[in-house]
């Protein structure tokens, strides 16, 4: 049998059925986290939140890491998978009790109705309990409590169905009864109940039911019940016979990768009409009879009242569902039925494709008048369609008169789709139906809200990441038999549904081009542009993706155009800031209003939580905005962008200067756009002073793409000013990238070309001098230490760091008190608190060896204040070195956590030297677990590589003894490993043996 995880109770953890006892509420906290995952990686930071509700302890992660490995002794090491993004749970398929439920559930719809009564009750009775009964006072299980709790009424009340349908009403009655009186105000149960009564014979009683449920509803919420209660009523009184059972009609799934088929109930799926697809008794009922489903008091919106029109004259034909499936858009669905309850106007609103339309037609219930605008073209169309959706033949003069006398005061929902090219009409229209028909609603979709008193306003972004993919390989699937759905291939939808920023037309349409070019090269070509989504010939806003935003396009204001093409050239978005250089005038105001007007016109989407706020371009919108530049509007554009992104490249260095916190944030913020730049600007001139100067930044707040552009701005030669700054961006690349010798040559030949005082010259001394940390050589350390304390244009901070990393090189020698003495002959010099957190990583080193603990303290001084200024590369230096002192004051639990977590930050952002360091430190630890063999390699695989730093003072005597330990042979490690495959390996050993 193996393992198995129960969640539908107590959380039990069992081995060949028999239950593994947990100790402590974390191990069953974690697990019933993992198992809720359905196979998915669950991020560090939501199980830490499932742990500790509020404010989580200082060492949260460790803790973590500690709860996880005592799990693991329980579940096997392979069960809980340590993955990128976290941690996830793989189990064997039908191992999770919902899984079980599930499947019998499955079996179920697929048997005769005795046979699938038993069925289903062998499915009720996997639960044990209440769902999650002894972690379900955590919040974060709140949802999946609810969900759960749900399903299982929906199926005990399908198991009552069956039973009837079996025949079995008489015994099956004693059970519908409670139920039913348990649930007085839930609709399903009642009819259960009358179905049983008739059943058995019982008529009046059953007619009885019917009228006491009504004078309930209306008792007590005013609302009637559905037409199913009505219909039952009628089938009772004229006796009509059961009809046969029917094959159920397809219902989307709201999900992606659920197991349900179409229109089934499962432990994840809970749409309003998925009731499951059982009938009932006499006067049976389809689910998509209930319109709403199950309509408890308070769901009972105005769009599920009647119209008060005779028949024949009602709506015309409601918006048809589409036969494929429904992805996503629970928290949009539910709000928007909930904003249908609340307000009067509600309008969906996003760019084309998005998934408007869609999104309006999943939340209707069939009761609505429905009038299509996207092909009307002139405003009189508008009063001409929603007359035809109410019967009318035509619009009369005053037609929004007769609109509303048709109207009247019946309570109604009106839903107008597709608005934005017929604004000021609908706008017209709508304010008269408000206060003339005070039971109307109205449901608009539009790329422009409509401006009206009291709108509501609902803005309908791309799908989540993993709603695009799943929708991606389910319509991918559907046009090709073969098509396979692994990892490999949703790492490649990401990819590909990212590049069409996850527009749900757009993934829909890529899909289909998967089959034509596969994976790979469609998402090549999709780098490339999107032409190759659109079709041959023509083409229609329904059906292509720069035909939705050039629909879009043609409603703007020609200045609005001008700006929205202008901006296309930004990638990753942009601030206010920049509309300076792309406007039209001199005003900012005037392109802040056209700005708005592209907002409005959901062309550009806005980011109001971001301080300050910001605006971007999808890229479906940008590929089109460049199409209208043509070469010489491009080439303007990317000039201005270029200005813009030099003057905000001199502003980091300048603030930076002044270690201000704002300026990591700043970088990070624009570093797409200052690569965009980099790539425009080039060999020219302004294009070495840009790479320069995000050089200098980039060096404490260091990123791989931006290291590896600037890596190509080495030169040949370093003769003129523009060559020297391209050596510098160059050195400062090799240095991150631990090419120490590269490094060496280039920033020695710019510092050679540098006068004192050149303004970037400090930056050139603070680089040189790390590298030539890492090559071990203390005296040129110590020689532009000296330098630059006498370099008149270097900050206070560099100053105190060329001191103390001459300091440091005398404590990595093995003489930390010579490293004292030197800081105390230059103390006056050292005074940088609020800078950074060099001085006192500086001083935890020099206390390592004799003072480990007091080291601790200095390291963990110069976390917090590097952090406080975002100097990512500072921070990270001192979490290594905290590192080693948790391994060498054998916290074996504090260090494996701390291994794992300085490793993944190092690596995010390409410190490759430091990757190393760290590699060497968790050999030792593993040494001290007791996987010497695994240490060995990963010692042997430092010496061979190149980027590895050198190896002094103490530590060369620490890396012999674990080549020693490893007895012999000796192991070797992989040829040709580098630092990513051993770090991958190093990893491994900690799950392993940590």
């Amino acid at each position: 049998m193996g393992i198995g995880v129960g969640v539908l109770g107590p959380v039990e953890l069992t081995w060949d059925g028999v239950p593994v006892p947990l100790t402590g509420a974390p191990q069953r906290i974690l697990l019933a986290r993992l198992a809720l995952a359905a196979g998915r990686a669950v991020p560090v930071a939501d199980l830490i939140d499932a742990l500790w509700e509020g404010e989580a302890p200082d060492n949260a992660v460790g803790n973590l890491h500690s709860y996880v490995s005592r799990l693991r002794r329980h579940t096997g090491g392979d069960t809980i998978r340590r993955e990128p993004g976290g941690y996830r749970l793989d189990l064997p398929d039908g191992a999770l009790d919902t899984a079980r439920a599930e499947r019998l559930v499955q079996l179920a719809r697929q048997q005769p109705s005795e046979q699938a009564a038993a069925t289903l009750a062998e499915a009720l009775a996997v639960w044990r309990g209440a769902p999650l009964a002894d972690v379900a006072d955590r919040l974060v299980f709140a949802p999946d409590v609810a969900r759960l709790t749900e399903w299982r009424r929906h199926l005990r009340e399908e198991w009552l169905d069956r039973r009837l349908e079996a025949g079995d009403a008489a015994a099956a009655l004693p059970e519908v009864e409670a139920l039913a009186t348990a649930e007085p105000l839930r609709e399903r149960p009642q009819l259960l109940h009358m179905g049983a009564l008739h059943a058995t014979g019982r008529t009046a009683e059953a007619l009885g039911v019917a009228r006491a449920f009504r004078a309930r509803l209306a008792e007590e919420h005013g609302v009637d019940p559905s037409p199913a209660l009505t219909d039952l009523q009628r089938r009772i009184l004229t006796n009509e016979p059961n009809e046969p059972n029917e094959p159920n009609e397809p219902n989307e799934p709201n999900e992606p990768n659920e197991p349900n088929e179409p229109n089934e109930l499962g432990p994840n799926e809970l749409g309003p009409n998925e009731l499951g697809p059982g009938k009932l008794g006499p006067g049976k009922l389809r689910p998509n009879e209930l319109g709403l489903g199950e309509l408890r008091p308070g769901e009972l919106g105005p769009d599920r009242l009647d119209l008060g029109r005779p028949a024949p004259e009602r709506a015309a034909a409601p918006m048809r569902r589409r036969a494929d499936r429904f992805f996503g858009r629970r928290g949009e669905l539910a709000a928007v039925r909930a904003a249908l309850t609340a307000g009067r106007v509600t309008t969906l609103v996003g760019p084309g494709g998005v998934g408007k339309t869609r999104l309006m037609t999943e939340a209707l219930t069939g009761d609505e008048l429905v009038v299509e605008l996207a092909e009307r073209s002139v405003p009189a169309d508008v009063a001409a369609a929603v007359a035809g959706a109410l019967g009318l033949r035509a619009a009369p003069r005053g037609g929004v008169a007769a609109l509303a006398e048709r109207l009247g005061s019946a309570p109604a929902v009106l839903v107008l789709d597709n608005c934005e090219h017929l604004l000021d009409a609908v706008r017209d229209l709508v304010d008269e139906l408000l206060v003339r028909c005070p039971g109307v609603r109205v449901l608009a979709t539009s790329r422009q809200r409509l401006d009206v008193a009291g709108e509501r306003v609902l803005r309908v972004g791309p799908l989540p990441a993993d709603d695009r993919v799943a929708l991606f390989c389910d319509r991918a699937a559907l046009l090709r038999a073969d098509f396979s759905d692994d990892s490999r291939t949703r790492e490649l939808a990401a990819e590909i549904c990212g590049l069409v920023d996850g527009l749900p037309l757009a993934v829909e349409l890529a899909a289909r081009r998967e089959a034509v070019f596969g994976l790979v090269h469609l998402r090549d070509r999709l780098g490339a542009g999107l032409n190759v989504l659109d079709p041959a010939r023509g083409g229609d806003r329904a059906t292509a993706v720069s035909a939705t935003v050039e629909w879009s396009y043609r409603l703007l204001d020609p200045a609005a155009q001008r700006l929205l093409d202008r901006l296309a050239v930004c990638r990753g978005g942009f601030g206010l800031d920049a509309l300076p250089f792309f406007g039209d005038g001199p005003e900012p105001g005037e392109a802040e209003q056209l700005l708005a007007e592209l907002v409005d016109a959901s062309l550009v989407t806005s980011d109001l939580r971001a301080d300050p706020p910001r605006y971007r371009l999808l890229e479906t919108v940008r590929h089109v905005g460049l199409s209208h530049l043509g070469p010489d509007g491009e080439r303007q554009a990317r000039d201005a962008h270029a200005r813009w992104m030099l003057g905000h490249a001199t502003e980091l260095v300048e603030r930076g200067r002044d270690r201000d916190p704002w300026t990591t944030p700043a970088l990070r913020r624009e570093l797409a756009n200052l690569q965009e730049a980099l790539t425009w600007l080039g060999d020219s001139d302004d294009g070495a002073r840009m790479a320069a100067l995000l050089g200098v930044i980039g060096a404490g707040a260091p990123d791989p793409g931006l290291t590896e552009q600037l890596a190509r701005f080495a030169p040949q030669r370093v003769e003129t000013e523009s060559e020297v700054y391209r050596a510098l961006a160059a050195g400062t690349a090799a240095l991150l990238s631990s090419h120490q010798a590269q490094a060496e040559r280039l920033l020695s030949a710019a510092l050679a070309r540098m006068p004192v005082g050149h303004p970037l010259r400090w930056s050139a001394l603070v680089s040189r001098i790390s590298n030539a940390m890492f090559g071990g050589r203390a005296d040129d350390v110590r020689a532009d230490a000296e330098r630059i304390a006498e370099e008149p244009q270097a900050p206070v901070w560099a100053r105190a760091t060329g001191i103390c990393c001459a300091a440091l090189m005398d404590a990595y020698g093995g003489d930390a008190e010579t490293g004292r003495r030197w800081l105390e002959k230059y103390a006056s010099a050292l005074h940088t608190e609020g800078l950074d957190g060099f001085v006192p990583f500086t001083r935890g080193e020099l206390l390592a060896a004799e003072d480990p603990e007091q080291a601790l303290d200095w390291y963990e001084r110069s976390i917090v204040a590097s952090d406080r200024v975002n100097q990512v590369y500072m921070g990270n230096v001192a979490r290594v070195a905290r590192a080693a002192v948790l391994i060498r004051l054998r916290r074996r639990p504090d260090a494996v956590a701390a291994c794992r977590e300085v490793l993944a930050a190092v690596r995010s952002v390409g410190m490759t030297a430091q990757v190393w360091t760290m590699l060497r430190l968790t050999a030792e630890l593993l040494a001290d677990l007791g996987a010497a063999p695994a240490a060995a390699v990963i010692v042997r695989a430092a010496d061979a590589d190149p980027l590895a730093p050198a190896v002094m003072g103490p530590d060369r005597d620490r890396q012999a003894r674990l080549r020693a330990a490893a007895g012999s042979p000796h192991p070797l490690p992989p040829a040709g490993a580098d630092a990513a495959s051993i770090t991958g390996y190093a990893l491994a050993a900690l799950d392993r043996h940590g």
